[in-house]
């Protein structure tokens, strides 16, 4: 059975987990599950992954379906290269990079997102935003200072880098940095988009769940 990668374009958890999938070498199809049309709430689909989310993974083994299971689970089958730190406390700074970009990282990028690029009816609130874009400019501040003296975010290329590259890449639609901002981050940032992992599976849309659960049914 090719291992199946259920996501939906323009989602940074499944960009995420597409990235890590790829950079571990595993070949996979992927299956568009559309938020925009809540099709992660169909009983189809809940009846893979229960929690209504993507993405979702499914092998020979089952499906999982949490982006930081996936990975975990990846990096375990495939042993070559882990993209997991094996030292126990760059472990802890992974997974600690990990849970932040799921909180802090997706906070910036979701909120401006609803008031920038699909504002509310009333139009965009402005101190909103300024707060917000502060915020994004505080986190990839951090991380410039970090790569000041290193390539990667932990030192060596990891699966911290893969979780992150979505959303700062993302971020340039809300004009974060300026230009010329944060060289450090910005290098490492070009440097991330310019892998063929990236290119490959960032915002890509799958083939639709009903057409693939079609094919299944007819096989």
């Amino acid at each position: 059975m090719k291992p199946i990668l259920y996501s939906s374009i323009n989602c940074p958890h499944s960009s995420k987990t597409a990235i890590f999938l790829a950079e571990k070498g595993i070949k996979f199809q992927r299956v568009e599950v559309s938020l925009a049309k809540k099709i992660q709430k169909t009983p189809e689909y809940l009846s893979i992954n229960p929690r209504g989310t993507v993405p979702a993974f499914e092998d020979e083994h089952g499906a999982i379906g949490d982006s930081l299971e996936i990975m975990r689970y990846i990096d375990e089958q495939a042993g070559e290269q882990p993209l997991f730190p094996s030292d126990p406390d760059m472990l802890q700074v992974a997974l600690q990079w990990i849970e932040r970009s799921n909180t802090e990282f997706w906070d910036v990028s979701h909120h401006l997102y609803w008031q920038i690029i699909q504002p509310p009816q009333e139009g965009a609130d402005w101190e909103e935003v300024a707060r917000l874009k502060a915020k994004g400019i505080s986190l990839l501040q951090e991380l410039d200072l970090i790569l000041r003296d290193q390539a990667y975010v932990c030192g060596e290329f990891s699966v911290v880098d893969i979780v992150l590259i979505p959303w700062v890449y993302g971020y340039q639609r809300f004009d974060l940095p300026e230009a010329g901002q944060f060289p450090h981050l910005e290098k490492w940032r070009d440097g991330l988009a310019e892998r063929s992992t990236f290119r490959e599976n960032h915002n890509q849309e799958g083939l639709p769940l009903q057409d693939f659960l079609a094919q299944r049914a007819a096989e």
